[in-house]
């Protein structure tokens, strides 16, 4: 019986692997058939569109590229680079002295490492958006697919001794109390990723007036992918096209151990295994 649950299991893992894939397929599909927009050419539909139908009617699925762009851009936390949006945090790395039981047992204490988030800070710009020669369009970038690049990743050793110490680094400072008993500082480690400000941006969305204001947000189709990315279209591709053929390779493994346990399962049950 041990033989067929594991061969379910497994199935059903398979299962899921292939319904990603497919997913990861309609993404790619979406992107190699969209055509790109100029800004001028969505702000013209829209106009001609809203202007026979009133506003709130527009709604237009297209594929934008251009850069990053923000009359307020704000200044990263952790890297101070100049950004359209940052999200940093800060770790705190140590080892705690615990107590362990073993199988007989016995207790002793061991130092154990952790990891605990000390700071996490997320900001987008108000008002930005995308923008091309002709033109700019903003971007409402909630539950977007997100690519992003990394601002700043820097580990620093340290294990602080005196209360009252302060960790600073770009714009971020951290206070830190004095050593503790039972605890010990590794150190911490710095990570903030971003959008900078002029950066090259590829856009897959749905341009649409639903909030009253022209902008490019996630399709009501769900099926319709959201893209806000610094990669280009061709890495996106390319990267997906990887991923495709990975999921699709690891789903026929799991289906074909599956169907090796389901023959040794029930070779077992007749006796012969």
């Amino acid at each position: 019986m041990g033989y067929l649950i594991g061969a379910a299991v497994i199935a059903i893992v398979g299962l899921i692997l292939w319904i990603v894939k497919g997913k990861k397929e309609g993404q790619s599909a979406a992107m190699e058939l969209a055509d790109t927009s100029k800004v001028s050419e969505v702000n013209e539909l829209f106009e001609s569109i809203s202007g026979s139908m009133g506003s709130g009617s527009f709604t237009h699925f297209c594929e934008i590229k251009g850069v990053a762009y923000t009359d307020n851009p704000l200044k990263s936390q952790l890297a101070e680079a100049e950004v359209v949006y940052y999200k940093s945090v800060v770790e705190h790395k140590y080892e705690r002295l615990e107590n362990k039981k073993d199988s007989n047992g016995n207790i002793t204490k061991q130092w154990v490492k952790h990891t605990d988030i000390v700071s996490e800070n997320e900001q987008w710009a108000q008002g930005w958006g995308v923008k091309d020669e002709t033109g700019f369009i903003k971007i409402d970038p909630g539950k977007a697919k997100l690519h992003t690049e990394s601002l700043m990743s820097k580990f620093e050793q340290g294990e602080p001794q005196q209360s009252g110490l302060s960790v600073k680094i770009g714009g971020f400072s951290l206070g830190i109390g004095g050593g503790n008993n039972g605890h010990k500082t590794i150190g911490y480690n710095y990570r903030e990723e971003g959008i900078k400000l002029n950066t090259e941006l590829y856009v897959l969305g749905d341009a649409n007036d639903r909030d009253g204001a022209l902008k490019v947000s996630k399709p009501q189709d769900n099926k319709q992918p959201f893209i806000v990315s610094t990669k280009s279209e061709d890495e996106l591709v390319s990267g997906l096209g990887s991923s495709i053929k990975g999921l699709k390779i690891g789903a026929f493994v799991c289906w074909g151990l599956g169907a090796a346990l389901v023959v040794a399962g029930l070779l077992n049950i007749l006796g012969i295994f």
